[in-house]
């Protein structure tokens, strides 16, 4: 059984903004800011309407709705493992300048929400939700912020296609890196590019660094601010 540990690693975004609405052009490269909250969702429940699931039984489910021992969620050390391994891979995402751009005003503005903290516990929860934990997705934090809907997260964003697919394989790089192993990698790749479709803009270029206001911070703060973005 592969267990993440909490690692500390200089990637999203990291498993951050291809999956919710973030951004960071930081010249530092790493996250600040926010520690984030736990899910005041119903532990018991499940991942809600809408969102991609994982096929092949990866996300097993046992009896009276507890995970199964050989769910991957088990696998990937349930949600403090999995925790641990968006905050690496976020961090590792944040070392690309195209990708970090799109965190500035989470890093550069401390009244944004989200903070990096609540976007590494929603991708979590999202995670932890497709793998077969009691997480429910989309979901509201403890600090208030809501968890969007993937479409809802990234629409005013206008991510290209290439940008997206080197969030991917950049969390691929990082995963492989701390010892998950390949079947596992390739059931979260999969799901990550099944949101492929609901999360780039086709009409915007395929990579650059985010230029939309939505990223912008300005002097009157970060557009957004106050839990709109």
């Amino acid at each position: 059984m592969t267990k993440l540990s909490f690692w500390s690693l200089a990637l999203l975004t990291g498993v951050g903004c291809a999956v919710v609405a973030c951004g960071s052009d930081d010249d530092s490269g790493t996250a600040s800011g926010g520690t984030g909250g736990k899910s005041s969702a119903g532990a018991g429940g499940k991942g809600t309407a809408g969102t991609p699931s994982v096929e092949g039984g990866a996300a097993g489910v046992g009896e009276g709705g507890a995970p199964s021992a050989d769910s991957l969620y088990i696998r990937l050390g349930e949600h403090k493992g999995i925790q641990a391994a968006i905050g690496a891979i976020v961090t590792a995402e944040l070392g690309d300048s195209d990708i970090a751009s799109y965190f500035a005003p989470a890093l550069k503005d401390k009244t944004h929400m989200p903070q990096p903290g609540d976007i590494e516990e929603c991708f979590t929860d999202l995670l932890g939700s497709l793998s077969g934990g009691p997480e429910t997705y989309p979901t509201t934090l403890d600090d208030g912020y809501v968890c969007r809907s993937l479409a809802d997260a990234h629409k005013d964003l206008h991510i290209g296609g290439d940008t997206f697919d080197n969030f991917v394989s950049i969390a691929g790089m990082v995963l492989k890196d701390n010892h998950v192993n390949d079947m596992d990698i390739n059931t979260i790749a999969s799901v990550l590019t099944g949101t492929k479709s609901i999360i780039i803009d086709a009409k915007a270029p395929k990579s650059g660094p985010c230029i939309v206001a939505a990223c912008m911070v300005g002097e009157g703060g970060a557009a957004g601010a106050g839990g709109s973005n």
